[in-house]
């Protein structure tokens, strides 16, 4: 066992010595993927042809008052089934300067 504690410490090291991703890189590779994971969620519900939304607001004061057309059916069936990657998407966005 105590064999093992310097090769542990060793390999912790050499992992925290690797070339690191700046900011503006961390940001873009979030946005990749929860771009990525939006669109999967939107195919596994069958709302790949429809835009993503670019709020989580279920009562948007931009659509307020106007008839539920198949278009706003849509993205208001997007903020509920894929909530919490269209959440990680909005927030990549505001932390990438979108």
């Amino acid at each position: 066992m105590k064999r093992a504690i310097p090769i542990v410490v060793a390999m912790l090291v050499v992992a925290g010595c690797g070339p690191s991703e700046n900011p503006a890189q961390k940001a873009a590779a979030r946005l990749a993927k929860a771009e990525a994971a939006m669109e999967t969620c939107k195919q596994n519900n069958g709302l790949a042809a429809s835009p993503t939304p670019a709020t989580v607001i279920l009562d948007d004061p931009a659509t307020r008052g106007q008839p539920l057309t198949p278009e706003l059916a849509d993205q208001l069936r997007m903020k509920v089934q894929c909530r919490r990657e269209l959440d990680e998407l909005v927030a990549a966005r505001r932390d990438a300067g979108k």
